[in-house]
């Protein structure tokens, strides 16, 4: 039951609650307005801030196995290593995207032909990202918490 209640507190709530919060607001809004909501927050890279914070949890688990003397010692420093690089990559990422977002902002804006403001939405390859790094991190964050303890 332990390893139920970790996995609900380090995976569930930073992953699946805020999109349980956003499907809230189908009984007052309808589902229309739901849906968009949700899209609204995976399509701008909502996803790579959770990646993030679990390779940084992912982190904290091999440093303190670590800490404790495992006999894994090199194999945990690639994991820190790997982990941090990763969550630079994702918050790089995330970087990258919304400078693109704010150029075509701009663009748009100059751009009489265009309609006023642009969409800012990330393509779909930055999506398929943060969902990928997501589920990485998930996964890595509960082996790491099962082997090491």
């Amino acid at each position: 039951m332990n390893f139920f209640f970790w996995v609900l507190l380090n995976l569930g709530v930073p992953i699946i609650g805020p999109i349980f919060t956003l499907v809230l607001v189908a009984p007052a809004h309808g589902w229309r307005v739901a849906k968009a909501l949700i899209a609204g927050s995976v399509k701008d890279g909502q996803l790579f801030w959770c990646a993030i914070g679990m390779f940084a949890s992912a982190v904290y688990e091999a440093v303190t196995a670590l800490a404790r003397g495992s006999g894994e010692a090199p194999v945990l420093a690639y994991y820190v290593v790997g982990l941090c690089v990763a969550a630079f990559t994702c918050s790089s990422l995330v970087m990258s995207g919304l400078v693109n977002t704010h150029y075509e902002r701009t663009k748009a804006q100059a751009s009489p032909r265009n309609k006023p403001f642009a969409d800012g939405a990330f393509s779909r390859v930055e999506i398929g990202m943060s969902i990928l790094f997501a589920c990485a991190a998930a996964i890595i964050l509960a082996f790491l918490h099962v082997h090491l303890n």
